[in-house]
This record gives C-alpha cells, sequence and structure tokens, in this order.
C-alpha cells in the first residue's frame, strides 16, 4: 500500500511540474508575440511604453551623462523605442536642438531602417539654416577677437566708474541715480536721460532728444555729463557740435564724458579733434578715453597717433591705445606693439621701460598682437606664453593671442602647453580654448582625442563644434573607437555640425 502512495505522489508531482512549466512557456510567447508595446512589461513590473517614455524624459530634463545613458537603454528596446521617438521628432515638439540630437542618437542606437531617411532630412536642413544664418550675418566688429572687445569693454566701464566716483566726490549725494547708470554693466539712454529730464527738463519744451540737447547747456556739471552720456548712448548726431565744445572748453568731468558721448555716436567729424586731443591734453583721461573712442570710429588715420601713445608718460593710456591698435587690426602697430614687450623685460636686473613692464600694459599688448594676426608676432608671444616671471594673466592672454593667430608654430606651442601636466592650470585651459580657435585640420585631431578625457571632452566638444567642417572627417573616423562614451560624444557633436557627409558613417556606426 506503501508503494502505491509513493507512486500516487510522485505523478502528482511531475503532472503539478508539467503544468508550471506550460504556464510559463505559453506567458513567454504570449509576450513575444504581442505587437502591443503597452501589453508587455520588464522585470519590474513596468510597461515597455512607460519605460520608454521615461527614458524620453531623461533625454529632455537630465544632464548630459543622464542623456547618453538613456540614449543607450532606448537603442535597446528597438523598434518600439524607434517608433516612439519618430513621433517625437517628426512632431517638433523637443524644447531645444540639444534634446532634439539626442533624440537622433537614440535612433541611431535602435538600429532602426528609417534613421537614415530621418537622419538625413535634418541634417540638410540643419546645413542650410547653417550657411543661411552665416550668409546673413553683418558684424562690423565681427573680425574682432572676443577678448579683445572684452578688454575694451572693461576699460570703458574703469573710465565710467572713474567718472562716477569723481562725481561723487564733487557733488555728494546729488547725482546718486547719475552714478548708478555710470556703474551700469549694461548700458543704455534710459537712466541718463531719466535723470537729466527729472533735473532739468521739468520747465522745458519740446521732444525728449531736443530737451537733452537744450540740457547740454545747464549751469549744473552734472546734468551736462547726464545728457552728454544720454546722447552718447542714443547715438544722435545733432549732439556732435555741442559735445566738441564741451570737449574743448568744458570742466574736466563734463569733458570725459564728451568724449565718451563722441566714441559712442562714432561720427568722423568728431575724429580730428578727438586725435587731437589724443596728442595734446594734458588730463591723462581725456588721452586715453580719446583713444578709446577713435578705435569705435575705426578712424584709420589715427593709427600714427596710438601708435605714438604706446609711450605715452600714463600707462592707462598705453594700455588702451594697444588695444585700440588691436581692434583696428592695422599691421603696421605689430613692431611697435612687440617693442612694448621686449622693453619691458628685465634684463641683468633692469628694464629699458619700467611701465611697459607693467601687467596690465603687458595684457593689452598681447591681446593686441592676437587681434592684428600678423604670423610676425608668435615669436614673442611664445616667449611671454613660456616665461614664468610674467603675470598669470598675461600669460594667459598670450595663449589666446596664439590661438588668434594660428599659425603651425603656435598650434605646436599651444598644444605642448596643454599636455604639459605641470603647466598652470588657467594657461592649460586657456590653451585649450585657443586651440579651438585655430580651425585646422590638426587642432580638429587633437580635440578629438580629446572626447575620451574626461575632464576636458565638454571643452574638446564644443571647440569641435566651433570648428564646423573642419572637424568632420576626424570625427567620422573616430566614429570607429572601442570607447563607447567617446563614440557617442563622436556623434552628438557630428549631429549639432549637421553635414550631410556624416550620414553614412553614423548609420554603419550603430548597425
Amino acid at each position: 500500500m506503501s508503494q502505491v502512495k509513493w507512486k500516487i505522489s510522485l505523478l502528482f508531482a511531475l503532472i503539478t511540474l508539467s503544468i508550471f512549466f506550460s504556464l510559463i512557456l505559453s506567458g513567454d510567447k504570449f509576450v513575444e508575440s504581442s505587437g502591443n508595446i503597452t501589453t508587455s512589461t520588464t522585470a519590474t513590473g513596468v510597461s515597455s511604453e512607460d519605460k520608454i517614455t521615461n527614458l524620453i524624459n531623461k533625454l529632455e530634463t537630465g544632464d548630459r551623462e543622464t542623456g547618453l545613458t538613456a540614449a543607450a537603454e532606448l537603442g535597446e528596446l528597438g523598434e518600439p523605442a524607434a517608433d516612439a521617438l519618430l513621433e517625437k521628432i517628426e512632431t517638433g515638439n523637443s524644447s531645444s536642438g540639444e534634446i532634439n540630437n539626442y533624440m537622433f542618437l537614440a535612433l541611431l542606437e535602435t538600429g532602426d531602417e528609417r534613421a537614415e531617411t530621418v537622419l538625413s532630412g535634418k541634417l540638410e536642413e540643419k546645413e542650410i539654416t547653417v550657411k543661411a544664418s552665416a550668409e546673413s550675418t553683418v558684424d562690423s566688429q565681427g573680425e574682432v577677437p572676443e577678448d579683445v572687445l572684452q578688454a575694451i569693454e572693461a576699460k570703458d566701464m574703469a573710465m565710467r566708474q572713474s567718472l562716477a566716483k569723481s562725481l561723487n566726490i564733487e557733488y555728494d549725494e546729488e547725482t546718486d541715480l547719475l552714478e548708478e547708470a555710470l556703474n551700469a554693466e549694461e548700458q543704455n539712454s534710459t537712466l541718463y536721460t531719466s535723470f537729466t529730464l527729472s533735473t532739468f527738463g521739468s520747465e522745458e519744451t519740446g521732444n525728449e532728444n531736443e530737451i537733452l540737447l537744450q540740457a547740454l547747456k545747464s549751469e549744473n556739471g552734472y546734468v551736462r555729463v547726464a545728457a552728454a552720456m544720454a546722447l552718447g548712448q542714443k547715438k544722435e548726431k545733432a549732439a556732435i557740435d555741442p559735445l566738441l565744445t564741451i570737449m574743448m572748453r568744458d570742466y574736466p568731468m563734463a569733458r570725459y564724458s564728451a568724449v565718451m558721448a563722441l566714441g559712442e555716436i562714432g561720427d568722423e567729424r568728431a575724429a580730428d579733434t578727438l586725435m587731437t586731443e589724443m596728442k595734446n591734453s594734458e588730463k591723462d583721461y581725456i588721452r586715453s578715453s580719446a583713444a578709446v573712442a577713435l578705435g569705435k570710429m575705426g578712424e584709420e588715420e589715427a593709427v600714427p597717433y596710438l601708435i605714438e601713445r604706446l609711450r605715452d608718460t600714463k600707462a592707462a593710456v598705453r594700455s588702451n591705445a594697444a588695444l585700440t591698435l588691436g581692434r583696428m587690426g592695422d599691421e603696421s602697430a605689430v613692431e611697435p606693439l612687440i617693442d612694448v614687450l621686449e622693453s619691458g623685460k628685465e634684463v641683468e636686473g633692469q628694464r629699458k621701460d619700467t611701465v611697459n613692464a607693467l601687467a596690465d600694459v603687458r595684457k593689452s599688448v598681447v591681446l593686441a598682437l592676437g587681434a592684428i594676426g600678423s604670423e610676425e608676432a608668435t615669436e614673442a608671444l611664445i616667449g611671454v606664453l613660456k616665461d614664468d616671471e610674467e603675470a598669470l594673466e598675461v600669460r594667459v592672454a598670450a595663449a589666446s593671442a596664439l590661438g588668434n593667430i594660428g599659425s603651425p608654430e603656435a598650434v605646436s606651442t599651444l598644444k605642448k602647453v596643454f599636455d604639459n601636466q605641470s603647466m598652470n592650470m588657467g594657461i592649460r585651459n586657456e590653451a585649450l580654448l585657443a586651440l579651438g580657435k585655430t580651425k585646422n585640420q590638426e587642432s580638429a585631431e587633437f580635440f578629438v582625442e580629446k572626447l575620451g578625457d574626461d575632464a576636458f571632452k565638454a571643452s574638446a566638444g564644443e571647440a569641435l563644434i566651433s570648428m564646423g567642417d573642419i572637424a568632420v572627417e576626424p570625427l567620422i573616423e573616430n566614429l570607429n573607437t572601442e570607447d563607447r562614451a567617446a563614440k557617442d560624444e563622436t556623434a552628438l557633436i557630428l549631429i549639432e555640425i549637421g553635414d550631410p557627409r556624416a550620414v553614412e558613417p553614423l548609420i554603419l556606426a550603430y548597425q
């Protein structure tokens, strides 16, 4: 009897196991055969549709690393993810171009055959947009390097702050609003105009500009200052003659504001008087501001006068003259600017010119040489960059200037400086940014190598995008890398550049 019970128990256990495995297999077949993504679930019980939605949200809201991870995960989900991505791309619901790039990368990851058509269309659209934008952009200062424009802007602000301080000393609390306007980073005529109208224009007739012109004759000096600054910001050409009169005959602060206003208006009628003031004025701030004003006008006849001011007794005048020469880009200034650097060096414990040893003067000269862009300056700038005795800010400026010049010798030096791990990190970073400005094949290849370096891949990516079509071929080559993270970074950059040459290599790389 016991044997019978044993056989019955064994048979019952086998039947139970058979039913269990049958249920598992039928469940797997059901999920596998289902074409509706809402019916399949992940191990955690989340539907595939929900998972795809969550991952697409990560593309839109996460940081770069999160975006790359989400793209890779979407790729593993295959066709269902491709359908959702295509719908998102086609409806144009993404909030930025960067997010769209992640969408395209995720689509590539899926290996979906529709990716080639969609990517081709989008890159062609992007190429047309980029070309149209480049052709329509007309900027008179477009060729002036950003570092020089920033340095001149800093000088502008310093001059305004100096004027505000002088007003405060002379008029105490009467000019608070005017001082606020002068100290503001973003300049506009509103505050100057408000101040002028509130202190002068309450009983005057005429439109706003007419009252401001009348205010140039006010008995109060600070009102004349405010009116001059307002009219300068408005670029009011009717103010030129009265401003010239103020510049020649008024008290120092009004003259100072008149020079700055004339520079903003930029009319060549003021050029001769400004050149005379820059050369002969007893006030260094007039000579200094006149130099900047002439640079804003782009007055070529002022170049010899500006070169002469490189020997001014005051450092601020030399510095402003140098920056203005850089802004104007005249190569006749290269040799005199190099002379300033040489005469400020210490030789056998002595310097020919102590003013030219000052960091502000040297930095301005270095930036000016970079802005002019003559290869003749390469050796002198390399000397500054490598000189441990130079101030850090001057060496950083030298790296930037070499990037603007972009000669083979400059590129080689910048690469060595960047790779020198014992070098100051600020100089190394500037060398990297400077290489990005050179826009040649050698630099592009250098940056592609850095895409695998966590410390510098972000800067390298920005530089490659800035280089545009020059970087396309080295980037396409890098799609063969075994480093998955570097491959994804490369793909994103190619998508951002938008060159149609990249379509086929991108498809092949992710098949």
